[in-house]
C-alpha cells in the first residue's frame, strides 16, 4: 500500500532551516570572499606616495606586520572624534528619518511597478502559448501513447501564481502519471540505505498478483523501482524527436525549438509579430500519493561530475514537491492586505538581475520569509520598507 505520510507546515518548515541555513552559509562565503579579494588588492597595491624615492620595502615580514600594525592604530587614533561636539555624525532628526522612510517606500514602489511587475497583456500571451503546447502534447499522447496512464495535463509556473518577476518568460507543463497503490509502494528517501530526506523511491510490489507488464509504468522500472530517470528520457525523445513541430509553429504563427538540456524536456517557443518574445516551457512528469506530491527532478548526485556511483544510487529518486504547501501558506499569511508578495517579487527580481545573487533561487527567498514572519508580524503595505 502507498505511505500515508504527511508532509504538512512541519516538513515544509523542516525544509526552510535547511534552505535558511545554507542561504546564510552561501552569505558569510560570499562577504568572505569580498573581504579577502578586498584584502589581496590593498596589499598588493604599492603604499608609498607618488615620487617617494625609497624602494620597496623588502623587510621581513614580522617587522612589516609590527610597523603596519602600529601606523593603522595611529591613522585611527586620527579618524577618532575629539569631542561630541565636533563628531560629524549626527543623529537624523526624527523628522528626517520619517521623509528618507517616505522616500525609500517611494522608490521600492516605483521599482515594483516599473520593473518588477509583468503587464497583463504579456502574461497572457505566454498563457496562450503555453495552453497551445500543452494541448499539442496531450493530443500526441493520446494519439500514439495511450498505454501510459496520464492524467490531465496542465500548465504551470510563477507566471500562473502570480510570482513571476520581470519578464514572463518561463512556465511549465505538468504531465501526472496515475499509478495503482495496489502495484506500487513509495519509500521516503530517509528510510533508504541513501538516507535522503525530501526524496523518494517508488517500489513495485505485489508482482504476484499484478506481474510486471500490467502497469503502462512497468516498462521504466529499473531494479524493482520506477526510474524517474528512464521516464524523463520518455518524454524527451516525445518532445524532441515525435511531435511535428514545425507544422504546428507554421498553423500557429509562432516557432518552437526543442531546448533539450541534460534531464530536461523543454521548449523554447518564440512568438510574436517578429517573434521578439521568447517562452521556455518545461514538461515535468509528477506523481501523487494522497497529499503528497513527487517529481521527476534528477538528484544533484546525478549531475555531479566524476560520481558514478552517486548516479547509480540516486537514479531512481523523486524529489517531493511543496509547491502546492507554498503557495497556501503564503496565501494565508498575506491574506489579502499583507505586503508578502510585493515583497517577495521585488526581492527575486533583485537576485535575478545580480549575477553575484541568483544563486539565491525563489524557494531560498520564500522560506527565509517565512521564518521572517515567524518574528515579524507587522506586513501592512506601508510597511514595505522595515521588512
Amino acid at each position: 500500500m502507498a505511505s500515508t505520510r504527511s508532509r504538512g507546515d512541519g516538513g515544509l518548515m523542516y525544509w526552510g532551516l535547511k534552505v535558511l541555513a545554507g542561504a546564510a552559509g552561501a552569505a558569510v562565503v560570499g562577504a568572505a570572499a569580498w573581504a579577502a579579494k578586498n584584502f589581496y588588492e590593498s596589499s598588493d597595491a604599492d603604499p608609498r606616495p607618488p615620487g617617494d624615492p625609497r624602494p620597496p620595502a623588502d623587510r621581513a615580514w614580522h617587522e612589516s606586520e609590527e610597523s603596519s600594525d602600529e601606523e593603522t592604530r595611529e591613522k585611527a587614533k586620527e579618524r577618532l572624534p575629539r569631542s561630541n561636539a565636533c563628531s560629524p555624525y549626527k543623529r537624523a532628526s526624527p523628522k528626517q528619518g520619517k521623509m528618507d522612510r517616505k522616500s525609500l517606500l517611494h522608490k521600492l514602489r516605483r521599482y515594483h511597478d516599473n520593473l518588477v511587475e509583468i503587464p497583463q497583456n504579456e502574461i497572457d500571451m505566454a498563457k496562450e502559448v503555453t495552453q497551445i503546447i500543452t494541448a499539442a502534447i496531450r493530443d500526441f499522447i493520446k494519439t500514439k501513447k495511450p498505454e501510459l496512464p496520464l492524467g490531465e495535463l496542465y500548465p504551470d509556473g510563477h507566471v500562473y501564481d502570480g510570482m513571476k518577476v520581470i519578464r514572463a518568460d518561463q512556465t511549465s507543463v505538468m504531465a501526472p502519471m496515475s499509478l495503482d497503490v495496489n502495484m506500487w509502494q513509495l519509500v521516503p528517501g530517509e528510510e533508504t540505505v541513501l538516507c535522503v530526506p525530501g526524496w523518494c523511491l517508488i517500489r513495485r510490489q505485489n508482482v504476484d498478483y499484478f506481474p510486471m507488464g500490467t502497469s503502462g509504468w512497468d516498462h521504466f522500472v529499473i531494479g524493482g523501482y520506477l526510474s524517474p530517470r528512464v521516464v524523463m528520457k520518455m518524454f524527451i525523445r516525445m518532445v524532441q524527436e515525435s511531435i511535428n513541430w514545425p507544422s504546428l509553429s507554421h498553423a500557429f504563427g509562432f516557432q518552437v525549438r526543442p531546448a533539450m538540456r541534460g534531464l530536461t524536456a523543454a521548449l523554447d517557443v518564440f512568438y510574436g509579430s517578429d517573434l521578439q518574445h521568447r517562452v521556455h516551457i518545461t514538461l515535468t512528469p509528477s506523481i501523487r500519493f494522497e497529499n503528497l506530491e513527487l517529481v521527476a527532478v534528477p538528484h544533484p548526485a546525478i549531475q555531479r561530475a566524476g560520481r558514478p556511483d552517486g548516479l547509480e544510487s540516486h537514479q531512481n529518486l523523486w524529489r517531493e514537491s511543496f509547491l502546492e504547501a507554498e503557495r497556501i501558506k503564503l496565501e494565508t499569511l498575506e491574506d489579502g492586505i499583507g505586503c508578502h508578495r510585493v515583497c517577495l517579487k521585488v526581492v527575486k527580481a533583485v537576485t535575478e538581475t545580480n549575477t553575484e545573487l541568483r544563486a539565491l533561487r525563489y524557494e531560498h527567498l520564500l522560506h527565509l520569509m517565512f521564518h521572517l514572519c515567524d518574528k515579524e508580524t507587522r506586513w501592512e503595505p506601508d510597511h514595505l520598507v522595515d521588512r
